[in-house]
């Protein structure tokens, strides 16, 4: 996602990644991917159960989503992969643009 971040501000979109975690352990993480774009923190994890991402076989489900400027979900996937949205970098730009 980072790679594509200028390409999601040129869209007009916003890339946030939110971690059910602690503040510190979302700071590292931003730091350790160099993010371009916010990484937020959610320790009581309060986004994940609203959007249902419940743990899967102790794995924890994660989504990419794409929220509109009135705050309505135009595109959600759940993926139990945590990799999978790197796969999708290119989808969901495509998503935004159009």
């Amino acid at each position: 996602m980072g790679r594509l971040n200028n390409e999601f501000v040129q869209a007009g979109a916003q890339i946030l990644v939110i971690l059910g975690d602690s503040l510190e352990r979302a700071r590292k993480y931003a730091e350790t991917l160099k993010a371009p774009f916010p990484v937020l923190s959610d320790p009581e994890r309060a986004v994940y159960h609203r959007l249902e991402l419940r743990k899967f076989i102790g794995i924890q489900r994660t989504a990419s989503i794409i929220v509109d400027q009135n705050g309505v979900i135009r595109y959600i996937k759940r993926a139990v992969n945590p990799m999978t949205w790197l796969q999708e970098s290119k989808e969901l730009l495509q998503a935004v643009q159009f």
